[in-house]
């Protein structure tokens, strides 16, 4: 390998291995030879005027770094991308999307561009530049139900990349009419009180329907000791003395956590604590039917 490819691959090692044709060009090589390190197959080419310099098969966070690239200067992920790269909860698979300055002409290829005049509000994940999460939030809540938005805002808070106390500041400097999104992010946060964190998507989900179902506010995560230790049901309501829990698909992935299950339901009968439970499932495909049985249950 020549000096100027080792000078490449310094380079590309710091933004995954992809680099710009410019980038390429700084080095010293001509656009003969660079079409002949892509005829050889040791470049691959990955978007309009970027290249892959190793072999290894492309990830999607490979895809959102090429787009950046071939977006230029300026260019940041963000919506639905920046809620992925951040990891936050609520959606599976998204599009590639950019934002960039209004005016700034980019050529990635199957990639959604946005372009603002807004001040941009960046931030840095593994090397990809990406929008806040604050500002991540309110580009989604423009595009997103406000249910997705509610698990994003969770987990973001539980992950403490941000805090609830950002996200409304922002929204009152950043937000406001015209902004779209705006309002869905302010009812979300509105409904959300820092002290009523859940530990997982779906009791973030569940947490989000009892609300908008005007259900009485529950007790989150309320200990109690019990003769097998501490029990943590994921809602509790003191007056009537009600529980319920929302169980994942991996609640009941073994039989010793079937057991721990049904320990943990006589142990809270023991108090005279009655409990309630769900599946993730349940909530997520007839929401309307979770709240009015919890209502049942509550005898509101």
């Amino acid at each position: 390998m020549g000096e100027r490819d080792g000078e490449v691959v310094s380079l590309a090692a710091q933004q995954r291995y992809l680099v710009t044709r410019g980038q390429i060009v700084d080095t010293g090589f001509s656009g003969a030879l660079i079409q002949k390190r892509v005829a050889e197959g040791r470049w691959l080419r990955r978007d309009h005027g970027v290249y892959q310099i190793d072999m290894r098969p492309q990830e999607w966070i490979d895809r959102v770094v090429a787009a950046l690239l071939a977006a230029g200067p300026g260019a940041l992920a963000s919506h639905r991308t920046a809620l992925k790269v951040w990891g936050l909860d609520g959606l599976g698979s998204v599009p590639v999307e950019l934002t960039v300055p209004f005016g700034h002409l980019p050529v990635p290829e199957g990639v959604i561009v946005h372009r603002t005049r807004r001040v941009r509000d960046i931030d840095v994940v593994d090397g990809v530049v990406v929008t806040s999460p604050p500002r991540t939030l309110l580009d989604c809540a423009a595009m997103i139900p406000a249910s997705i938005i509610a698990k994003a805002l969770d987990s973001a808070i539980r992950r403490r990349v941000t805090t609830i106390d950002e996200v409304a500041r922002f929204i009152a400097e950043r937000g406001g009419r015209g902004v779209a999104g705006t309002r869905k992010l302010r009812d979300v946060v509105t409904d959300y009180t820092s002290d009523t964190s859940t530990t997982s998507p779906a009791e973030s989900l569940a947490l989000f329907y009892l609300r908008r179902g005007k259900i009485p506010e529950p007790v989150l995560q309320h200990e109690f000791i019990t003769r097998s230790g501490p029990r943590k049901p994921d809602f509790y309501w003191p007056m009537a003395q009600k529980a319920v829990e929302v169980d994942g698909l991996d609640t009941h992935s073994s039989a010793a956590a079937l057991d721990d299950d049904l320990e943990r339901q006589n142990d809270l009968l023991d108090l005279g604590i009655e409990l309630r439970r769900f599946s993730a499932r349940q909530v997520r495909r007839n929401p309307e039917r979770f709240v009015t049985d919890v209502r049942r249950f509550l005898g509101l």
